[in-house]
């Protein structure tokens, strides 16, 4: 990139648009990339050693709220973030729409703005079947990665259990309408239909992005610890921990969404309905660690919300 540049406003070499933002690179180098992102809340950024192996990045935050789940840290417009040579991955959640500027002297933004459209395609698969399955996803996706992260899992559990909870129940595109949409309790019948959607979507993960360790995790989502799951009726240490974090976000999740069929529960109730299965169904870190995050994120909203209508 030699000589003198000038671009408009609006310009930008490459712009990927998804269910999680919008994504811009701006500047591209040999050695340097310069992109900005609007994201929305609920969403995830995560921070991972292989993109600040020997290479700076700075991220400036613009507008927005985010969290850093490692630090338990608030961080808020007009604050910047550098981290290079990283040991293990960071997590930040988007609290409110967030608009970021990041710099780095790697070049990683197609490769990954292109991994999360292949995820968002599948979003927008269930989504086109049934909208509350689409908000599913990205809310036990979000949470999934954040308890990953505080119970210091490896940095390639954390990328897998990600990209595999927002898609944990693609394998419902199968699933005829009148089923996945019914306003009513399933009969045994329909639930055994149901129950298939782990194995497709195994089956299809495999055929698209072709993933095992992603098309494994999905399998497992509904299985637990005391051999009562479903598909294969796995026990203990034969399910993946990122699908063991799964089944209990999917769980709390589902407990406490309103559906057709039934009201939704309060959070309280629905961590109490978890804390009676530890050790049957859900491992009990992993409960707590969720219930951990639920609580950090209930003071964050509450103190925002003060400061808000505070008297100036």
């Amino acid at each position: 990139m030699n000589g003198f540049l000038t671009y408009k406003e609006c310009e930008s070499i490459q712009t990927f648009d998804n269910l999680a933002g919008t994504f811009k690179l701006l500047v591209q180098d040999d050695n340097i990339e310069i992109f900005e992102s609007n994201i929305h809340a609920g969403k995830s950024i995560l921070c991972q050693p292989y993109e600040s192996k020997d290479a700076l990045n700075v991220i400036i935050v613009q507008e927005g709220t985010l969290f850093h789940t490692n630090e338990r840290k608030v961080i808020t417009s007009g604050q910047r973030i550098t981290f290079k040579n990283l040991t293990e991955t960071h997590h930040l959640s988007v609290i409110t729409p967030t608009k970021l500027l990041m710099i780095r002297e790697s070049k990683f933004f197609t490769q990954q703005a292109s991994t999360t459209n292949e995820i968002y395609h599948f979003i927008h698969q269930i989504q086109a079947k049934d909208h509350y399955s689409e908000y599913h996803c990205n809310a036990v996706g979000n949470l999934a990665v954040q308890i990953a992260t505080m119970m210091r899992l490896s940095d390639k559990e954390i990328h897998n259990v990600g990209h595999a909870a927002k898609v944990h129940d693609i394998g419902k595109v199968n699933i005829p309408d009148v089923i996945l949409n019914k306003p009513s309790r399933l009969t045994d019948q329909e639930f055994e239909i149901m129950r298939k959607h782990p194995q497709d979507g195994h089956d299809l993960i495999l055929k698209t992005i072709d993933s095992k360790e992603i098309a494994s995790i999905v399998l497992q989502h509904h299985e637990r610890l005391d051999g009562s799951g479903y598909p294969n009726r796995l026990k203990d240490d034969q399910i993946r921990i990122e699908a063991k974090i799964i089944a209990v976000v999917d769980s709390f999740d589902a407990m406490v969404s309103k559906r057709p069929y039934k009201s939704p529960m309060s959070p309280s109730d629905a961590l109490d309905d978890l804390s009676r299965h530890i050790g049957i169904w859900y491992e009990e870190e992993i409960v707590h660690t969720l219930k951990e995050i639920l609580e950090i994120n209930r003071s964050i909203i509450k103190s925002q919300s003060q400061s808000r209508f505070e008297v100036k």
